[in-house]
């Protein structure tokens, strides 16, 4: 029901600036607080000792998504929350994020928060053909996948293993 006067408020979404290192700390506390938490994630290959591996990494390292009605005044407990550094705000009250930036990272990373690091459709140790290029019509294995959506490729070419990186659209399934 709306009385005149009254203004109907709804939850928006806020930026929090995490501790180092303390995503899931915070995550859990915020959660444990009553508030709606988002952390996107996706899916990276990088080099850790020499070797590619597959990693979930945060989209946006050292800050985290927070849903919440700052009409209600509970918005100033994140500021003390265990693994929290502050709730980034502009002058006396926190600053909230576009409605069009939020669903745009809701819709790419869903609600599980990973996103579309390997949709390719390629994981690593498959079997590819590559499509076009010099080396059209031969078979590799898939290394790693790159954010940027290059795969690094293992080819055998002249009877030794040689590393080839191409765009993931210039691949094909055998």
């Amino acid at each position: 029901m709306f009385v005149e006067g009254e203004v109907a408020t709804q939850a928006r979404w806020y930026l929090v600036q995490l501790k180092p290192n303390s995503l899931s700390r915070a995550q859990t506390n915020l959660e444990r607080q009553g508030f709606g938490c988002f952390a996107p994630r996706e899916r990276r290959s990088v080099r850790r000792s020499g070797k590619f591996v597959t990693a979930d990494l945060p989209v946006f390292p050292g800050y985290l998504f927070v849903t919440l009605n700052p009409e209600h005044g509970s918005w100033r407990v994140i500021n003390s929350t265990y693994g929290v550094a502050r709730l980034v705000s502009f002058g006396a009250g926190p600053a909230p994020l576009p409605d069009g930036l939020m669903q745009a990272l809701l819709v790419r990373y869903g609600d599980g928060g990973e996103g579309e690091g390997t949709s390719i459709g390629f994981r690593v140790g498959d079997d590819v053909v590559i499509r076009e290029g010099p080396f059209a019509d031969f078979v590799a294995s898939v290394e790693a996948i790159d954010p940027e959506r290059r795969v690094h490729l293992l080819i055998d070419f002249m009877g030794r293993h040689s590393r080839v990186t191409v765009e993931a659209d210039k691949l094909a399934k055998p």
